[in-house]
């Protein structure tokens, strides 16, 4: 299992604006709960008017669920040789 920390970086409170910044991973099975862990302190950490805007979320990923590569199909070039 990987666990991802995100921050949630929001315009205002109603955190209806916000961009996501991947802050940190952890792999193996306790691995949320390392996440878990630094929370707390993180939050903390922020100023007060920072914690109603931004927050900390812990994210799993199983390892089945991997991101979908793209594959660029074949383009088919159509070509009239004459001579």
């Amino acid at each position: 299992m990987t666990v991802f920390l995100l921050l949630y970086l929001c315009a205002d409170a109603t955190r209806t604006d916000c961009q996501v910044v991947r802050a940190d991973s952890w792999n193996g099975p306790t691995a949320y709960e390392q996440c878990a862990d630094v929370l707390p302190e993180l939050t903390e950490a922020l100023t007060e008017p920072n914690q109603k805007r931004h927050r900390f979320v812990c994210e799993v990923q199983s390892d089945s669920a991997k991101p979908a590569e793209h594959k660029a199909q074949p383009v088919f070039i159509h070509q009239s040789f004459r001579m």
